[in-house]
């Protein structure tokens, strides 16, 4: 077996458990605030939650990628690794929500094992080979959303929602020793390569094509955000209450199921007609499909909606690792990747706090509706700016 192709699978099991240790926790943050006494803005105190470890993330994301191109991005992924595991392992002790509030926003701080594995990924990996690997690393985020809802609503019922927290460690310690022991890295930055985080961010948004995908994927990130902090409530109301955690993490995992099924195929038409065309064709379904979820009254389809949404937002995630690796030089591209993670961060620190304001203030459904809006209006942006780059076949047959 090829050294990349070993990567790969023992990257696919690591982002997995990275995906799974995070899903485990995040569907059920504001059923377990409640368990805090936070008995007021319930939405509101989710919302800024959630919005902590991104905007840690945010901030640092550029300066991780500009590490991983100078040292390597297996060292930025066993960081990450050992960093998250412990602070999710610290939160089963919390006791009020400003003691949580500070571990997820030092959990931001840690972030980046998927991001830093993805760039592996794209600088160890055949150029022909980028777009289907890429899309194999999409289904072991998308397992781990299956999985690790389910396993947390799992836990919650039988032994409490605290004990995910040290569940969601021990999965993330364990696959970051995996990764140290047995992936081989190649391709670095030669020694004594000066890297500047500014510059860096400056180059990437002189790319037109960069910047369109940066501002793009933020604004997704913002789309699919919005309902974390109230997708759980919206389960409860739709009388679930007695098993609210367990619905919701059913819930969850359906759009992981989803994004599975997807995302080879959407990986392959993004080599064959281009991934702008997916990313468009994606987000305008993303956004079709949030409409009916502020009204249904039945948890079931909910559920085939969610697993709609869970379809195109497979192809959103391949076709913007693809073009954000195409955009750019290989020697560019731990550092693109960085500067998308922190585009990402940002708009997953805005879309909870929006969603909790407004769930908070005009209700459930309107967080649907700002969603919706978000997904179209992106969908409308990447077809009027982003160039596309020539599809890969079309390029090996000229």
């Amino acid at each position: 077996m090829q050294y990349w192709s070993r990567n790969l699978y023992i990257l696919w099991f690591g982002c997995f458990c990275a995906s799974m240790s995070y899903t485990i926790v995040v569907p059920f943050m504001p059923l377990f605030l409640e368990q805090l006494n936070v008995t007021t803005g319930v939405e509101a105190w989710s919302g800024v939650v959630l919005s902590a470890g991104f905007l840690m993330s945010a901030i640092v994301s550029p300066i991780w990628g500009s590490m991983a191109d100078r040292y390597g991005r297996k060292a930025m992924i066993l960081r990450a690794g050992f960093g998250m595991s412990t602070c999710y392992a610290l939160q089963y002790f919390v006791s009020s929500p400003y003691q949580l509030l500070a571990l997820r926003a030092l959990n931001g701080l840690f972030s980046g094992f998927i991001p830093a594995s993805t760039a592996l990924i794209a600088t160890n990996t055949p150029e022909d080979k980028i777009g289907s690997c890429l899309g194999i690393v999409q289904t072991a985020s998308a397992s781990g959303q299956i999985m690790g809802p389910l396993i947390g609503g799992v836990i919650s019922e039988l032994l409490g929602m605290r004990m995910t927290f040290l569940v969601a460690g021990a999965a993330l310690f364990s696959s970051t020793l995996v990764v140290g022991f047995f992936v081989h890295e190649t391709k670095r930055v030669q020694p004594g390569t000066q890297i500047h985080v500014a510059d860096d961010v400056r180059g990437a948004m002189r790319n037109a094509a960069l910047r369109t995908v940066l501002i793009s994927s933020a604004m997704v990130q913002i789309g699919l955000t919005t309902l974390q902090p109230v997708l759980s409530l919206q389960v409860e109301a739709l009388g679930q209450e007695g098993t609210a955690a367990l619905a919701a993490g059913a819930i969850y995992s359906v759009t992981g199921v989803a994004t599975v099924i997807g995302a080879p195929a959407w990986a392959r038409r993004g080599q064959s007609l281009g991934y702008k065309q997916v990313l468009v064709a994606n987000l305008l379904a993303a956004g079709l499909f949030n409409i009916p979820l502020a009204f249904v009254k039945s948890i079931f389809l909910f559920g085939a909606l969610r697993f709609a949404v869970g379809l195109a937002t497979a192809g959103i995630g391949i076709s913007v690792n693809a073009l954000t690796a195409k955009s750019v030089d290989v020697e560019f591209r731990g550092r693109a990747f960085g500067i998308l993670q922190s585009f990402n961060q940002l708009g997953g620190m805005f879309g909870p706090l929006l969603g909790g304001v407004a769930g908070t203030v005009t209700g459930l459904a309107s967080t649907f509706a700002l969603a919706a809006f978000v997904l179209i209006g992106t969908s409308v942006i990447v077809a009027r700016f982003l160039r596309s780059p020539q599809p890969e076949a079309a390029r090996a047959q000229a």
